[in-house]
């Protein structure tokens, strides 16, 4: 089968694939998925386990290397099979569960997070078993469910099976382009804690003309959140403490990100000046190295159309931290509830929600450096790829990290009009058969250099 004709397959295989609408959140489609991601497995040539020990399963699929040796090359490809809701289903051009080719583009919920770059690296893979056989390197994918929930049941896998997923290099699973049209290639990502604060000043409401001689829930709740944040700084003991500084090859790199304040500003037409000022490198490096903190929204009290004169009795509000090496979720927010009450609130009550601990990739390590290097090949040159040390975003690379100990790099399909978790989500044609080419010459790449090392050995 040529290569035109396996693309053309594994197109028609993502599109059953989108059609299962995997929203995690709402628990859809969830078996349904994992058995289908099986079947596609095993027809090509894998040894497949489905973990079910949680009520998200986790596929594992495994393709030894052609002479299977202890020392042999391991590459771990990490995707997801759940996708975000598609609503609102109105502002959709076309069917969300349908992938629909329009205009150079392929639309679908999860195609660019991250059905489509899953799909890209299978047809990879057949294309280079067609060609060259079975490789020399150990190919392996591990497909999770719950991504979009914080990954529940993640970490519980790689206590009970850690073993099988042992590799050299972890491919993350997606990635996207820059603005000005160069893949970004990212090692890691930022942590999070999320937790919310309340506070109870009554039994209930009061009339509002009791604010007179009464301190009610939200400007206590107010008062209490303005301690913790001052100037841009966060104001909680410890809270710095244990930060793992980014080395200056990763701030370099930072330092190289394509970036634009004023275009951001313009864009958003944003209000207030940047936190850091004017300087384009402190911009970058607090973008990607910085912890921040969140107020996500606040509530309580009467918030409908016109007026009623109420003196508020509850208060809530919803925070995230977005956090860097070094620090735990979970401290985090207790050192949130001490400075609270070192403040003197510690009537307010504070309930730990979820969390993600940080993980920073080494970009110099061999296998990522190969990767850019082919993909440098594919995209034309050493200017068609970013470099960074980690994504602003957050996702689950540090139980990766800290169960298999191997760098990871994230690539993938998508742009910056991809949309994910959007309407209209897409990727374009060009960039799904690039990421093709990529994935089949990496193997290559790495099959080449695993016999040239293997003759070495034995001459």
């Amino acid at each position: 089968m040529g290569k035109q004709q396996n693309i053309a397959t594994y197109q028609a295989k993502l599109a059953q694939y989108i059609k299962l609408g995997s929203v995690s959140a709402q628990y859809q489609h969830i078996q349904e998925t994992a058995q289908f991601l099986k079947q596609v497995f095993t027809e090509l040539g894998g040894a497949v386990r489905v973990f079910d020990e949680h009520k998200f399963p986790l596929v594992f699929a495994d393709f030894p290397a052609a002479t299977p040796a202890a020392n042999a090359t391991t590459v771990l490809f990490y995707n997801h099979y759940d996708v975000q809701p598609a609503e609102p289903l109105a502002l959709w051009r076309t069917d969300p569960w349908t992938l629909t080719k329009q205009d150079g583009k392929f639309f679908g919920r999860g195609i660019a997070d991250c059905k489509g770059d899953l799909f890209v690296r299978l047809t990879a893979l057949k294309n280079y078993l067609d060609e060259y056989g079975q490789p020399p390197v150990h190919i392996k994918f591990l497909v999770e469910g719950a991504e979009e929930i914080a990954s529940q049941g993640l970490d519980d896998y790689f206590k009970q099976h850690s073993e099988l997923f042992q590799s050299d290099l972890i491919i993350w699973e997606s990635g996207t382009k820059n603005e000005r049209g160069q893949l970004r290639i990212t090692g890691g990502n930022k942590g999070i804690s999320c937790f919310e604060i309340s506070a109870d000043s009554a039994s209930r409401d009061l009339h509002s003309s009791n604010s007179a001689i009464i301190d009610g829930a939200l400007w206590h709740l107010i008062d209490g959140i303005s301690s913790l944040h001052q100037h841009g700084k966060i104001s909680v003991a410890g809270f710095y403490d244990n930060i793992t500084a980014p080395t200056l090859r990763a701030k370099n790199l930072a330092h190289k990100m394509y970036f634009s304040s004023a275009k951001l500003s313009k864009l958003y037409q944003l209000q207030y000046p940047f936190l850091q000022g004017d300087n384009e490198e402190k911009i970058k490096e607090a973008y990607l190295f910085a912890p921040s903190f969140n107020i996500e929204g606040i509530s309580g009290g009467y918030e409908g159309a016109s007026v009623k004169t109420v003196l508020p009795a509850h208060g809530g509000a919803k925070f995230d931290m977005r956090l860097v090496p070094g620090q735990d979720p979970a401290d985090v927010a207790d050192k949130v509830a001490t400075q609270l009450y070192n403040n003197g609130f510690g009537d307010l009550k504070v309930d730990y929600t979820m969390g993600v601990t940080a993980y920073r990739s080494d970009m110099d390590a061999p296998l990522i450096k190969e990767l850019i290097a082919t993909a440098q090949t594919v995209y034309g040159g050493t200017d068609s790829v970013e470099v960074l040390p980690t994504s602003a975003g957050t996702g689950p690379s540090y139980n990766f990290n800290h169960y298999l100990h191997a760098p990871i790099a994230a690539i993938g399909i998508g742009n910056p009009n991809s949309g994910a978790h959007a309407p209209n989500e897409n990727v374009t044609e060009a960039d799904y058969l690039n990421g093709i080419e990529v994935i089949t010459q990496f193997f290559a790449n790495l099959s080449a250099h695993t016999r040239a090392d293997d003759h070495s050995i034995t001459a």
